[in-house]
């Protein structure tokens, strides 16, 4: 990819990959994303950004396996030899994708990006569809994992085409579209959704439902209203079952917003808000802010991609609508089961639950789907630091971040977790421009300097090039009861900010063992403490210690230290504890 090119071409534009979608029908009093083109210093401590680093690291030059065009082109033509080679496109689409969006985000290059997306579309078949033959009139689970992979596929074209316009991409996108519009009424039927009902898991209805995303993104580049119709269509077939895949499900919503962002009919929007607050009143919602990778009654253990759509879908619906619930949703991903769920390789995976659903080890690298989709959830993450009402900039997530529009430009240098501090320098301030912070329940106040000088309130009015803003988040040990969770009564988690705290056997192997759950915490011994266990990822601003009575000899008064389950990524997977019985002195 030319640099030179792709910097031309994002400069003034919002995040390209969905610049049309996510700006369609707003006006001067609604959000508009801010630009982000900038490449990231390389001494700053922001442990998100260093996240994102260390996942497109393992994605371009990492083993086990390596994401050569060899191993990718593979993904198109099904060839046996690697797990889920019947979900043709899966692993190439969400390559495409991610790292076009990274593209748009980072401004990161590519070189390989291009020539492989020119070798993948060669192996188009002449009905549209990519991979192995499929079967239109009699379809079995092979052919829904096909579907499956050629929706994930559509999405990593168009995403594609939208930082670098391709007629030739868009051709084939566009193939790949009427492929789906002509199986369409067999597939959008009730008929389809009975025959492939949960159990089938992975190749359930699902696979036809997530559709919505690439036919979305298809209609916001052609406006083709055949493409919009069928996303409409297919938008009301999907529906949350008992048991089935949670992020097929997730994806089937994040298109539906999709198309109500490029058609502007509230409908769309109802109908995720509706969905959104379903999810969110299910149970199913985890103590780390995630979601399982099936819904009850088989939540056995989470999913790297499902927690980035619940992750995506946040961040959207507050794009959407402005309701500060849906940016607390995802920003309780973020800190929490998004970073509990990155290993040290930068791959993403699966967690395992408790009889209570709760994570207490992340043992999976899902490779073939969670690290990718991991990799493209970081470009959403980074580009909701920042929103625009008018000549209003908000700070609206403590991370790194760039904001670029209007004649205004401001970089954010987080130190959260050092110091629970996020710098703001004005590289250029345009006439009558204001920067608003936001106050995230976690923080107990935020206090804003100016210079040097004390803010008054959370806003800063008359932006001037070359100062600097130093925001401090106050924040405070809390403890809120897990009650709410299954299984469990008289049970707590603690948090200090935004991160939720836990004990790692990595760290303190001495505090497991038979009657671990048992044991009782002293709440009024919480208190903040030095970090006694660095590693690549520890966050000293949430270190706590806690004095607790062991179960199994309680004459003996122990200390416990808390730390963010966050911290993870750090060490090889442990076995964490996150809820506890707890004692006031």
């Amino acid at each position: 990819m030319d640099r030179r090119r792709f910097l031309a071409s994002t400069a003034a534009l919002p995040f390209a990959a969905h610049a049309s979608l996510l700006n369609a029908d707003q006006t001067k009093s609604e959000p508009t994303q801010a630009a982000a083109t900038q490449k990231k210093s390389a001494s700053a401590r922001d442990l998100q950004y260093a996240r994102y680093r260390l996942t497109l690291n393992r994605v371009l030059k990492g083993t086990s396996p390596a994401y050569t065009r060899e191993f990718l082109l593979k993904d198109l033509t099904g060839e046996p030899g690697r797990r889920f080679t019947n979900f043709s496109g899966d692993l190439s689409g969400r390559w495409i994708g991610a790292l076009a969006s990274c593209s748009a985000q980072f401004g990161e290059s590519f070189p390989a990006l291009a020539p492989f997306v020119r070798d993948a579309i060669a192996l188009q078949k002449p009905e549209g569809s990519f991979g192995k033959s499929f079967n239109r009139e009699k379809p079995n689970d092979d052919d829904l994992a096909l579907l499956w992979g050629n929706g994930r596929l559509l999405v990593g074209l168009m995403e594609y085409h939208a930082i670098q316009p391709d007629p030739a991409v868009l051709a084939s996108a566009r193939r790949l579209g009427d492929f789906l519009l002509a199986i369409a009424p067999l597939y959008n039927s009730k008929q389809m959704a009975d025959a492939f009902s949960a159990e089938h898991y992975a190749s359930s209805y699902i696979c036809w439902t997530q559709q919505t995303e690439g036919l979305a993104l298809l209609y916001a580049a052609t406006r083709d209203e055949r493409y919009r119709d069928l996303c409409a269509a297919i938008s009301q077939r999907a529906e949350r079952r008992a048991g089935d895949h949670v992020h097929g499900y997730l994806c089937s919503l994040r298109g539906t917003l999709m198309l109500y962002n490029a058609t502007g009919e509230r409908s769309h929007l109802d109908r995720v808000i509706a969905a959104w607050n379903d999810i969110a009143q299910s149970g199913d919602v985890l103590i780390t802010g995630g979601v399982p990778e099936r819904w009850t009654p088989k939540k056995l253990r989470t999913e790297g991609c499902a927690e980035c759509d619940w992750l995506r879908l946040s961040l959207g619906l507050y794009r959407a609508t402005s309701d500060a619930k849906y940016l607390a949703a995802a920003e309780h991903v973020a800190f929490n089961d998004f970073a509990m769920n990155q290993a040290a390789t930068g791959d993403f995976g699966h967690a395992e639950l408790d009889a209570a659903g709760v994570p207490f080890i992340v043992p999976v690298r899902a490779w073939w789907c969670c690290t990718l989709h991991g990799l493209r959830a970081f470009a959403d993450l980074h580009s909701h630091v920042f929103q625009a009402y008018g000549s209003e900039v908000h700070i609206d997530l403590p991370f790194d971040g760039q904001f670029r529009a209007g004649g205004v430009e401001l970089n954010s240098t987080s130190m959260l977790e050092l110091n629970g501090t996020v710098h703001i320098d004005v590289r250029k301030a345009g006439a009558g421009a204001s920067l608003t912070v936001r106050q995230p329940q976690w923080a107990k106040s935020v206090i804003i300097h100016r210079e040097g000088s004390l803010v008054s309130g959370l806003r800063v009015d008359s932006l001037r090039t070359g100062e600097r803003i130093a925001v401090h988040y106050a924040m405070e040990p809390r403890i809120e009861s897990a009650d709410h969770l299954q299984s469990l009564a008289n049970r707590f988690a603690f948090f200090r900010g935004p991160w939720l705290l836990g004990v790692s056997a990595h760290q303190q192997p001495t505090y497991f063992n038979e009657l671990q759950a048992e044991n009782e915490l002293i709440a009024d011994s919480l208190a903040a403490m030095p970090d006694k266990f660095p590693s690549a990822f520890f966050v000293p601003a949430s270190a706590s210690s806690c004095a607790f009575i062991p179960a199994e000899f309680p004459d003996q008064l122990g200390e416990v230290r808390l730390c963010a389950v966050a911290e993870q990524t750090g060490f090889n997977p442990a076995r964490w504890i996150t809820t506890f019985q707890m004692k006031r002195s």
